[in-house]
């Protein structure tokens, strides 16, 4: 009785070292997957965001459905439009296939529980039919929007990253004697293997600069597509920096540091963070583990005395 005793306290304290061994293995592998991402995107060429600007050839199909597809009115459409930007779809046929997936979301699921109608029949009965049915119609509508959503920030995520080493470049353009639409395209070439993300939004903003809108509107407009109040507060900055006639380079330098700052706050913050957050993992992991290893055999020979 003893020998099983000892096993089943090293079986149980073996899965929880399984468990945990398998989680160090997953955080680590996503670590190195991010690390290898940003290694991809300081080798790649200008053309990193090519896949979210242009459509692909495989989602072609999808715009063709979406010509056959009854679209909303003007203002929705810009809205929808404005939204998969910020998402980082800016191809012009992108509305057509968003609402062509919105359509195949919502009645591909339906279409084949009916073409599976008598199995389902026959393990499920109507009210399960009808709650399933019900489940997958919220999913398929609701499903695409939430996609959209996890996209643009995922989107602002990476734009946030980047943001302050935007500002540092702009600052050395502008102190090297560029003007501040040549500093703004020089950035935006500087930043393209980094963060694509940005590179893309601030070429939007070069070719708005281009066909003659206002820096400020369109400062304003790279600042709502990317979703950062920090880009609001640049833009603002340099309008009155520009008003005001003071130092152009001199404004950059001190919202640069204000934003480097910000960053070395935020790192500091997770450092410290992290303590309480590995508080969780080690009651749920090593702790069972340790109280298994130590209680179980005690346990069950004091269960056997008792008996």
């Amino acid at each position: 009785m003893l020998s099983f005793t000892n096993s089943l306290t090293i079986i149980v304290a073996l899965s929880f070292l399984a468990i945990s061994i398998g989680l160090m293995f997953l955080a680590a592998r996503n670590a190195f997957n991010h690390n290898r991402q940003l290694n991809k995107r300081l080798v790649s060429s200008n053309d990193a965001d090519i896949e979210n600007i242009g459509l692909k050839p495989k989602r072609k199909w999808l715009s063709r459905m979406g010509d056959h597809l009854t679209l909303p009115g003007a203002e929705e459409i810009t809205r929808i439009r404005s939204e998969l930007a910020k998402a980082g779809y800016y191809d012009e046929a992108a509305v057509k296939t968003f609402y062509a997936i919105r359509v195949i979301s919502l009645f591909g699921p339906q279409l084949i529980l009916l073409l599976c109608w008598s199995l389902v029949w026959e393990n499920m009965g109507a009210k399960k039919i009808i709650l399933l049915a019900s489940t997958l119609a919220v999913s398929g509508l609701l499903g695409p929007n939430m996609f959209i959503r996890w996209k643009q920030k995922r989107r602002t995520l990476r734009c946030k990253e980047g943001f302050p080493d935007m500002t540092d470049l702009m600052v050395a353009c502008i102190e090297a004697g560029l003007g501040l639409d040549a500093a703004l395209m020089r950035v935006s070439n500087e930043l393209g293997g980094r963060y694509p993300a940005l590179k893309v939004n601030l070429e939007i903003m070069n070719l708005e600069l281009r066909a003659g809108r206002e820096r400020h509107k369109a400062m304003m407009n790279f600042a709502e597509r990317i979703g950062l109040e920090e880009a609001k507060a640049l833009a603002i900055m340099l309008r009155q920096a520009e008003e005001m006639g003071s130092s152009m380079g001199a404004a950059l330098r001190t919202f640069s540091d204000d934003m480097r700052t910000k960053r070395m706050l935020l790192a500091e913050e997770k450092a410290m963070a992290l303590s309480a957050k590995l508080t969780i993992p080690l009651i749920v992991f090593i702790f069972p583990t340790l109280m298994v290893m130590l209680l179980l055999p005690a346990g069950i020979r004091l269960a056997e005395t008792l008996s």
